[in-house]
Parts: C-alpha cells; sequence; structure tokens
C-alpha cells in the first residue's frame, strides 16, 4: 500500500507532505478549489494504471510516493536547456533499480511509426484528412499533436512496460486502484478517433443491478457445479472418513450451516433451509460427512453474502426514505416503498441514484487490497448521509481490506474525524 506522497510544485505553487498515519487506513485531503485535490488522486490513478502521459500535462517539479517493503517511485520534472524533461525513477532500499525518460520514449514511439504514423494513432485536420507531421521533433510537438489520442497511449505504456525489468513491473503492479469520480451518473465514451467524452446515463443504477443479478448467477453456477462433484464421490468420501465428529462439535457446525442457509434464504439466493437427523454415535460419521459437504457448497456465497449483508443494512437503516432495497435474484435489487409498492430504479432521486451507485462500487467492484481513490462523495448526498459516510467506510475498509484516499469540500464528510484530515491549504506555498 501507500505510506506518503510528497509532492514540490504542484502548479509550480505547492509543495505537499502527505502521509498515511492512522489504523483506518483512510486518508480525507481537503482544501479550497485550486489546491490540487482532484490532482492528487489522478496522480495515484495516472501513475498505477501505467498512464504515463498524463504527467506531461501535469505543472510539478517532483513527486516522490513510497509503498510497503521499501519501494520508492520518483518522478522529476527536470529543465535542462530551455527543454523540460520527465524522468521516472524505481528504488528499493535505496537502491536504483532502473529509470525512464517519457521524452525519450514518446520520441522514439513516434520516429519508430513515423512510415504510417496517421494510419496508427488516427490524427486527422480541421478538413478531416491525414495532415501532414513529418516536421514533427521533439516529445511536445509529438505530444501536442497524438497526447490526447488513445492509440498514442497505447504505444508509449507499451513501450515503456516491455523495456522494464521484472522488479520494477513489480512495483507498477503491487498497487491496485479504483477511482470513484465525482460524476458517478456519467460514464466514459470514446469516438472513433480515440478521443474520450461524458455523457450522463440514468441507466447506471440500473446497470448495477444487473451486475448483481449476474453475480448472483455466477455463484449460482459455481454452486451447483460444486454440489454435483461432492454427490458424485459422497459414497467413496462417506466409506473413507476417519474424522471424529461430536455432539458439541456437530451443533456449533450445524448451526453456523444453518445461520447461512438462512441468509440465503432471506436473500432469494435459496429457498430451502436443509434438514438432518438428529446427533448420534451411529451416524456420526455420515453427518460429518455431510456438514464438510454442505459447508464447502455454501462457502461459495460467503463473499457475496457478506457484502450483500452490508450493502443492504446501509441503505435500509438510515438512507431511504419511505421504501427500501431488497435482493432479488432475477433482478439484482429493487426498492419497494413501505407499503410494498415496487419502484422503478431510475424513479430514484438524484441523491438517492448517487448513493447506490457509491455504495455499490465500493462494495462490490472494488477489490481487496485496492487504493480506493474517491472525488467528493457528497454530491447529491444528504447532509445526514454525508455524515454517516466515513463510519459507513470503515465498515467497508475492514471487509474488503483496502485503502482510501478521499478528496472532499465537505466538513459534514469529516464530521468528527479531524484526526484523518491532510489540508492543503495550511501546507507550504
Amino acid at each position: 500500500m501507500i505510506q506518503s506522497i510528497k509532492i514540490e510544485k504542484l502548479f509550480d505553487m505547492f509543495d505537499y507532505d502527505i502521509s498515511f498515519q492512522n489504523e483506518e487506513n483512510i486518508l480525507i485531503i481537503t482544501g479550497p478549489n485550486g489546491f490540487g485535490k482532484t490532482k492528487i488522486l489522478n496522480i495515484i490513478y495516472s501513475l498505477f494504471k501505467c498512464k504515463f502521459l498524463f504527467f506531461k500535462e501535469l505543472v510539478f517539479k517532483k513527486i516522490i510516493i513510497s509503498l510497503d517493503f521499501n519501494s520508492v517511485i520518483e518522478i522529476a520534472q527536470i529543465t535542462e536547456k530551455n527543454k523540460k524533461e520527465i524522468i521516472f525513477k524505481f528504488l528499493l532500499d535505496k537502491e536504483e533499480l532502473g529509470f525512464f525518460n517519457l521524452d525519450d520514449v514518446i520520441e522514439q514511439v513516434y520516429t519508430d511509426d513515423k512510415a504510417e504514423p496517421h494510419a496508427s494513432f488516427g490524427i486527422f485536420d480541421e478538413d478531416g484528412v491525414f495532415g501532414s507531421l513529418s516536421s514533427l521533433k521533439s516529445a511536445d510537438e509529438i505530444f501536442n499533436h497524438y497526447g490526447s489520442h488513445s492509440s498514442f497511449s497505447e504505444a508509449v505504456t507499451k513501450k515503456i512496460l516491455s523495456s522494464q525489468s521484472k522488479t520494477i513491473l513489480q512495483i507498477l503492479n503491487s498497487i491496485k486502484v479504483h477511482f470513484v469520480r465525482e460524476q458517478r451518473l456519467f460514464k466514459k465514451v470514446i469516438n472513433q478517433y480515440g478521443e474520450t467524452s461524458t455523457t450522463f446515463t440514468p441507466e447506471m443504477i440500473l446497470a448495477h443491478a444487473n451486475e448483481l443479478k449476474q453475480r448472483i448467477a455466477k455463484n449460482d453456477d459455481i454452486y451447483g457445479k460444486t454440489s454435483r462433484e461432492l454427490d458424485g464421490t459422497y459414497p467413496k468420501r462417506l466409506m473413507s472418513e476417519t474424522e471424529n465428529l461430536t455432539i458439541e462439535q456437530f451443533k456449533n457446525r450445524f448451526n453456523i450451516l444453518k445461520e447461512k442457509q438462512h441468509k440465503l434464504k432471506v436473500f432469494g439466493i435459496s429457498d430451502s433451509e436443509q434438514e438432518v437427523s438428529e446427533y448420534s454415535e451411529k451416524n456420526a460419521t455420515a453427518l460429518l460427512v455431510y456438514l464438510k459437504d454442505s459447508e464447502k457448497k455454501i462457502s461459495v456465497f460467503d463473499d457475496l453474502v457478506g457484502k450483500l449483508e452490508l450493502f443492504t443494512s446501509i441503505l435500509n437503516e438510515r438512507r431511504l426514505t419511505f421504501k427500501s432495497i431488497k435482493i432479488i435474484k432475477d433482478k439484482g435489487f429493487i426498492f419497494v416503498t413501505d407499503k410494498g409498492k415496487e419502484l422503478k430504479l431510475t424513479d430514484l432521486s438524484s441523491g438517492e441514484q448517487h448513493e447506490v451507485v457509491l455504495l455499490f462500487e465500493l462494495i462490490f467492484n472494488t477489490k481487496e487490497n485496492t487504493v480506493l481513490l474517491i472525488d467528493e462523495p457528497e454530491i447529491s448526498l444528504h447532509i445526514t448521509w454525508q455524515k454517516e459516510f466515513v463510519k459507513d467506510l470503515i465498515k467497508i475498509i475492514k471487509l474488503q481490506k483496502i485503502q482510501v484516499i478521499i478528496a472532499t469540500h465537505a466538513p459534514s464528510i469529516i464530521n468528527d474525524r479531524w484526526d484523518l484530515v491532510y489540508s492543503l491549504d495550511k501546507a507550504g506555498v
């Protein structure tokens, strides 16, 4: 995980030295507009997603990111003879492992493809015809023409990654990042020229409901496959079982099993709860094999059920007015009024949709050991929801084992947790 982030002369103005100093593994970055809250999130995201061209547009002097196991990544913008260059350096235990010059890579990619650059990078002039770019020489000129095009960015990334040692790639791959941006009801659209834009989509909540439906179906398939495999070998395993099962062990394990089966029934994933005979020494071996099989089958749903419990409890305990969320196997999730009437998901208010989409992203789409970046979680959320956000986030961190960095304007998000805050306006300028 990330231990600290040091930035020198961001926007030619700001120096920041940010570190994680709390057990909750949450960092809240706050400050006025223009101080770089979102930019810091984008620095982390771009580095570990290998979007190296981002740093050509960024105004800074040096960035130092310290990670676990004494590994460090330094990114420096060096100016010599009126020429700016971006240098990436990788260190382990203060020993330099290697580096690359981003500008050299940009020029090399262009030179390698110079015979037919337009075909690869899809550049058109204002009249919609291929332009003549043979005069391009510097990395800045090439970047100004090609930088916003995905195919060129991919070519630069491929060139960099193919040239690095295994250890450097391990450092880059050691941090998984997931960015929950402020416009959660928007999606990215890439046109035929590789240019990216965003468009509003009220169907985002529908997409998440469908995604949950697919997750349940996938777990159901795994459960079925596991059941068939175990049922097919049951007689053989029964005959070869040598372990003992006491009545106390039977009661404890069977109660846990019944509790799990009940949760599956509550969430509509399973319609039945299995019953077994009373314990006796005579049937102890058969009960033991039955318990082992049932525990293995139902464990398929453990991760999903844990997430469903957290997702529904947060929404139902204090988030929604006169309505509640329910998990439905063939729909993913639905909302019903207090009178039992099902609501269209897109009829929820903008704030309610933002809350559902945000929680779904945090709970279901953020993998373990990920650095989660959240930009302005307060958007469209009621003040009461904002005040509970960090408490809910701590629950999610315990479930997911993640690290979280938040950028926010809202004191209500911070609430009483100022110990988690790094204020950019109080840093050195």
